[in-house]
């Protein structure tokens, strides 16, 4: 009898095991997984193009310049323009998103910016290069708060994960793009509109992701609020502050880490290798944020401080002379590749919807992009005044400690 209802319970284990794997091979099971895979595909596949557009430009510049016949100061403006359009239009896409909803309005934004890079391939005037160049700022600064917003709904349980992986996907485009123009270009830049255009490619598929048709338990997962409460001017000051700062340190790290390796005596080649190295640590910390924090038993507001204080220090081995420079670029890796998924993650801490997290991120990213890309040229007029380890070392370094005292503020007032 003990027999027959051990057997008995065996079976019925066995049968709801069996029932259970059966589902993955069924339309129900289909769902289940689809539901659990495409807001993963569709945050990662909108990161990937975010700085595509702008990354790809860098490699085949002296081409484009040999091309048009053009000044540096307008070559600039190629990466100025999308920066300022994020920066004065971030807002956009709350708005946008309310008007015709927050998906459309992200699928809009992909094809624009699909469109934008698309046109380089029939490029035969500057003019239209710099207009494309301002429509990838269009589209960066509509889908970038609707993605906080989208990450504050569907990974309301696993929001520094995602943040890690939106954050990771774009260094990851930013760095593919930057490898793979040059590569078709070709050595001559002979292919250099080919080289930019490629990356339409990457942004008409995440329109098409992001118009796949989703899964009700995907769809169900809405705002309840439909007057989400307002956020007080303080803390609005503090996180456009600590965005513009964290944004500036990167943008003038990224443009002048290997001027700063030149300087100190290190070749061509050692500079180059110096900022590859300081993008693949800060992609890698990116990834790897979420972990990091579990690891180090930190919340989001430990992070925001801990990854501030490792920037200050980045920047302060930089005034050293000799292979500690090699250290700073490493510490400088580990510190902006947090530093932005905390300044991504911050609106969501302090807001209750996905309405008002977008509405958060849009405000803080428009004055954080104004701040954050004029601290390159700002570092460009000081190194030409003060040579260029004093003024660009001496502008981060102030851009450190200003950005860890926001830091200790908003620990102190806000998390306190």
């Amino acid at each position: 009898m003990a027999s027959f209802r051990h057997n008995t319970e065996l079976y019925r284990k066995s049968a709801k095991l069996s029932a259970i794997m059966l589902s993955f091979f069924t339309d129900e099971g289909e769902c289940m997984s689809r539901s659990a895979l495409l807001p993963w595909l569709m945050l990662l596949s909108a990161g990937l193009c975010l700085r595509t557009g702008i990354a790809s430009i860098a490699p085949v510049l002296s081409a484009i310049q040999s091309s048009f016949a053009v000044q540096g100061a307008w070559l600039g403006l190629l990466t100025a323009i999308p920066v300022i359009c994020m920066g004065v239009l971030s807002p956009l896409g709350h708005r946008l998103g309310q008007r015709i909803g927050w998906r459309p309005a992200v699928v809009a934004a992909l094809v624009l910016l699909a469109v934008g890079i698309g046109l380089r391939l029939t490029l035969d005037t500057f003019a239209l290069l710099i207009c494309t160049a301002a429509l990838v700022g269009i589209g960066d600064a509509i889908i970038r708060p609707l993605l906080s917003g989208f990450i504050k709904v569907q990974f309301a349980q696993q929001a520094p994960l995602a943040m890690g992986v939106y954050a990771a996907s774009m260094g990851s485009g930013a760095a593919l793009s930057a490898w793979g123009t040059g590569l078709i270009a070709g050595a001559q830049g002979e292919h250099w509109q080919a080289g930019l255009a490629v990356w339409a490619l990457p942004a008409a598929l995440a329109a098409l992701i992001w118009s796949w048709p989703r899964p009700s338990t995907v769809l169900a997962k809405q705002d309840d609020e439909a007057n989400p409460t307002s956020v007080k001017g303080a803390v609005v000051l503090c996180l456009t502050l600590y965005f513009g700062l964290q944004a500036g340190i990167n943008y003038t790290l990224v443009a002048w880490l290997p001027s700063l390796f030149h300087a100190h005596g290190f070749s061509a080649a050692q500079a180059g290798s110096a900022i590859a190295v300081f993008l693949l640590i800060q992609t890698v910390t990116s990834l790897l944020f979420p972990f990091l924090l579990r690891l180090l038993k930190l919340q989001t507001a430990g992070g925001m401080l801990l990854f501030a204080l490792v920037t200050l220090l980045g920047c302060i081995l930089l005034l050293l002379p000799g292979q500690s420079i090699w250290l700073a670029a490493v510490l400088l890796g580990i510190g902006t590749g947090g530093l932005f998924p905390v300044a991504l993650l911050l609106p969501l801490v302090f807001t209750a919807s996905r309405e008002a997290a977008s509405r958060l991120s849009g405000t803080t990213q428009s004055g954080g992009y104004l701040l954050g890309g004029a601290m390159p040229w700002l570092a460009g007029v000081l190194a030409d005044q003060l040579g260029t380890v004093a003024g660009v070392i001496g502008l981060s370094l102030v851009m450190a400690v200003i950005l860890l005292g926001v830091a200790g503020v908003i620990y102190r007032h806000f998390f306190n």
